[in-house]
């Protein structure tokens, strides 16, 4: 009787773990249906080597943001192309380092507050 116990016991655990296991995989792929939807995934203003990684979606999103609401075409590039080179400095190999991405933020607002201020006294 004892040994059916411990039998029953440990097929339990067993099924325990299967069953954790499955629903950490199922976690895992249901957060890509809950990206938000400013991702970037295959963006046509930023290039995919910045563009793949969560971590600069914010900064991006920011700019984004800020970009709608100037119309010089030579300006919101210029923006974009500071903002690629703060977040190709922020990665260090195959990782996007998130605490410098939001450092970046600050320089990227201030970037574009210069910029935008010197196009409107010309």
């Amino acid at each position: 009787m004892r040994s059916v116990l411990v039998a029953f016991l440990i097929l339990c655990c067993g099924l325990a773990l299967t069953w954790a296991g499955t629903l950490r995989l199922s976690e895992d792929y249901s957060t890509e249906d809950r990206r938000p939807s400013w991702t970037h995934r295959h963006s046509s203003l930023w290039p995919c080597d910045v563009a793949d990684y969560p971590e600069a979606y914010v900064l991006m999103h920011k700019v984004e943001k800020r970009l709608e609401r100037i119309d010089n075409d030579q300006l919101k590039n210029r923006i974009v192309q500071y903002v690629t080179q703060q977040l190709r400095q922020c990665k260090s190999g195959q990782q996007m380092d998130e605490h410098c991405v939001k450092r970046s933020i600050g320089y990227a607002m201030s970037f574009i507050n210069h910029h935008k201020e010197n196009s409107l006294t010309e």
